[in-house]
């Protein structure tokens, strides 16, 4: 698989980012040809596209929880 990674020579401090194979842990420098190694890249974030609310596990409990109640009051 591939994905976009971050990669910073030890060198000159360059900051590269390039598409690799998931098991690249380090690439040539663009800049000096010298180790460039695999940083920490920023994670991915995904808000909810309404109201821009982070989207979690109690949330949708808590939707869940409420639609269960409803279809219970419903049968009685």
């Amino acid at each position: 698989m591939r994905t976009m990674r971050d990669f910073i020579c030890g060198s000159c401090g360059q900051l590269t980012e390039k598409l690799v194979d998931t098991e690249y842990r380090m690439i040539e420098c663009p800049e000096c040809d010298g180790d460039a190694v695999q940083q920490m890249g920023m994670p991915t974030v995904r808000l909810e596209g309404i109201t821009g609310s982070f989207p979690g596990a109690a949330d949708k409990w808590a939707r869940i929880r409420e639609d269960n109640a409803r279809i219970k009051a419903a049968r009685s």
